[in-house]
């Protein structure tokens, strides 16, 4: 009974770190992605100084609700970040 329990037990481990894993590989990607967004948001930036009217097409009906909405991406990109981060200190 103890080495079924056993088993259990180490079959849950391995699959938290394996799930560890594979968040760490992510960050590269992530760091990515807020990098462009930052760069979105700086575009975002360049037209609303600029005048450029929105094109007609754009999923959103502002600069600033593409900002804003970009802006959350980050905030949750970062978030994701501390998350591994707390990941890192398991290992």
């Amino acid at each position: 009974m103890a080495t079924e329990d056993n088993q259990v037990i180490l079959a849950v481990v391995q699959k938290e770190i394996e799930k560890v894993e594979n968040a760490i590989k992510r960050e590269k990607a992530i760091l990515k992605n807020i990098d462009d967004i930052t760069a979105t948001i700086e575009h975002i930036a360049e037209q609303i100084e600029a005048g450029t009217p929105l094109p007609e097409n754009s999923a959103y009906e502002s600069y600033g609700e593409w900002q804003t909405s970009a802006e959350k991406e980050i905030k949750s990109y970062h978030s994701s970040l501390e998350t591994i981060d707390k990941y890192r200190s398991l290992l």
